[in-house]
């Protein structure tokens, strides 16, 4: 079994040290022990506080906490313990390094590690810690805390060390639990690495294995590439059927043309009649024929009224004004009729009878009689230049309205009236053609029999031909569809594929994992059970020849728990606090 050494420590600006100290241990060789002397407050003590510091880490200041439960003049203040003198002159960190080695004098084979601790003071803030460390046999610098941590418990746990260094203080308290013995002596006798490599391999199986993989199980992966594997074959039956049915469409539509080629031949080979030609041609007439009516309606009401009107020249403005005074004229004897007789009356009525107080002179009187019977005469409205004496055109005033209405809105050339009659004799011209044609069409019947049969059928074939197009179309557009989605598809399957593969990988890896997990357990057991029984053997002999009490006690045991047991000499098995030892 491999022997632990503290080969140097060295320590700068801690406690009374000031600036930077080394002592080496490595020269002692062969020695039994260490023996460090000085006063009272020499630093003794800080030596092994530097020692357990610089060993256990940051966590260390909460065990000497513990463990020096002293008075305020001996107890260790962590806080206060930069060198007084390096902190006058603007110092602020302490440095402490030591050098561990691992030692097996049977394999001849030893192992170091130089842990480094720098804590840097602060004012009113707490003190930072760095920490690093270089193993002997590989110059990579480690500042991982944690690696620095397994590192540490693999030459020096942390329990023992709290163990063996304040041991050497007798007048410190030290308060070592059973289970931080227990974990100590493991870790010294290496059962612990059982524990680590259990632990790495759980957090492989549950963590790393689950991440680097991607899965931590290979059904879903499976079950999800089972659906696209499903959904691939799915896509590729849909195409396979919709390009068969494709074939068949280009084959029919192929078939159309060749038929429709043959209607097309027949048509003009046998001049057959085109019902459509036909019907379009009778559409036609009847379209000029009523085209043809309303020009010849139109022309005939020209011939009424425009014609007279247009011939009538200049005179139609002067029978225009004439019209309008002999409407004023009407106007002003209708008013003059009916106002002139009454006018003796009114004049009664407003100046006779009038009472005493608003009678009038006579000249006053003449005066307002003169000017009513003036103002009552305007009411006629004759025209300055006078009025007609007789009524020459209308007897009233409606129909000289009329009159005066149709001459204005007549007031077009005869130009009109030329083009309405050229285009009487085109659509004459046109009908007359028309009529030859539906003549001659009438007249073959067997022409126009035998192309009502060809062109129904022509009919039919361009409407097969144009739904065949149609489902064409809609096929190619689902066929280009159908080709992205499987190629998609088959690449999600791939990746799965992979996915699987990885998972199923890490499921094997997981399963070699547990396996080893497994066999770690079981040697750590029977390790720990050969462990307990050789260091029974050996340290029950030692105990009996020191307490010399041979006859009483056979030796010593330890239960799983490495709880102590006395083996008295007829074999039964009593607990260490039963027995005065």
């Amino acid at each position: 079994m491999p022997e632990v050494f503290i080969d140097s420590m060295t320590l700068e600006n801690f406690g009374p040290f000031y600036d930077e100290h080394t002592l080496n241990f490595g020269s002692l060789d062969g020695r039994c022990g260490i023996l460090i002397g000085g006063k009272n407050g020499a630093g003794k003590t800080h030596l092994l506080r530097a020692l357990y510091l610089a060993v256990v880490g940051e966590s260390g200041v909460g065990d000497l906490k513990r463990v020096e439960t002293g008075s305020d003049a001996t107890r260790f203040l962590f806080d206060r313990s930069l060198n007084r003198r390096a902190q006058a002159e603007g110092q602020d960190t302490v440095r402490l390094k030591v050098e561990v080695s691992l030692r097996d004098e049977k394999s001849g084979g030893s192992r170091k590690v130089e842990l480094v601790r720098e804590i840097r003071h602060r004012i009113n803030s707490p003190p930072v810690w760095r920490s690093y460390a270089q193993r002997s046999d590989t110059p990579r610098k480690i500042e991982d805390e944690q690696v620095i941590q397994k590192l540490r418990d693999a030459f020096l746990p942390r329990h023992l060390a709290r163990f063996f260094f304040f041991d050497a203080e007798r007048s410190q308290s030290i308060n070592l639990a059973q289970q931080d013995i227990v974990e100590g002596v493991s870790r010294i006798l290496g059962l612990w690495t059982y524990g680590e490599l259990e632990n790495d391999l759980r957090q492989l199986i549950h963590n790393k294995i689950p991440r680097v993989f991607n899965s931590t199980s290979s059904s879903d992966p499976a079950t999800k590439l089972a659906d696209l594997s499903a959904d691939v074959l799915r896509a590729e039956g849909h195409l396979r059927a919709r390009r068969k049915e494709q074939e068949s469409l280009e084959r029919d539509i192929h078939e159309v043309e060749a038929e429709l080629l043959e209607v097309e031949d027949d048509l003009k080979t046998l001049g057959a009649v085109d019902p459509e030609e036909l019907q379009g041609a009778q559409e036609r007439r009847n379209e000029l024929t009523k085209i043809k009516a309303a020009l010849e309606a139109k022309l005939t009401g020209a011939w009424e009224l425009a014609i007279p009107v247009s011939l009538l020249g200049a005179y139609r403005k002067e029978l225009h004004q004439y019209l309008v005074s002999e409407e004023r004229r009407r106007e002003w004897e209708g008013a003059k009729s009916t106002v002139e007789p009454k006018i003796p009356q009114v004049k009664q009525d407003v100046f006779s009878n009038v009472p005493a107080e608003f009678e009038l002179q006579p000249a006053v009187e003449a005066f307002y009689v003169t000017r009513l019977q003036d103002a009552l005469h305007r009411l006629f409205h004759p025209p300055p230049e006078g009025m007609p004496a007789r009524i020459f055109v209308a007897d009233r005033t409606d129909t000289s309205a009329q009159i005066r209405a149709r001459l204005m809105t007549t007031a077009g050339s005869l130009d009109d009236l030329v083009d309405m009659c050229h285009s009487i004799e085109r659509l004459d011209a046109e009908l007359r053609e028309l009529d030859q044609k539906l003549k001659q069409i009438q007249q073959n019947t067997a022409a126009f029999k035998r192309g009502t049969e060809l062109h129904e059928k022509r009919g039919e074939l361009l409407s097969k031909r144009q739904q065949i197009n149609k489902r064409l179309s809609e096929l190619n557009a689902e066929i280009s569809r159908l080709d992205v989605e499987l190629v998609e598809l088959k690449r999600q399957e791939t990746n799965q594929t992979e996915i699987v593969e990885q998972a199923e990988k890490g499921e094997s890896l997981a399963s070699l994992a547990a396996r080893y997990r497994e066999a770690a357990g079981e040697i750590r057991s029977r390790a720990a059970i050969r462990m307990r029984k050789k260091i029974s053997e050996v340290v029950g002999d030692l105990w009996v020849d020191i307490s010399e009490r041979k006859r009483e006690f056979l030796g010593m045991d330890f239960d799983s728990g490495w709880q102590c047991l006395l083996v008295r000499s007829d074999g039964k098995r009593v607990t260490w606090e039963e027995t005065n030892t």
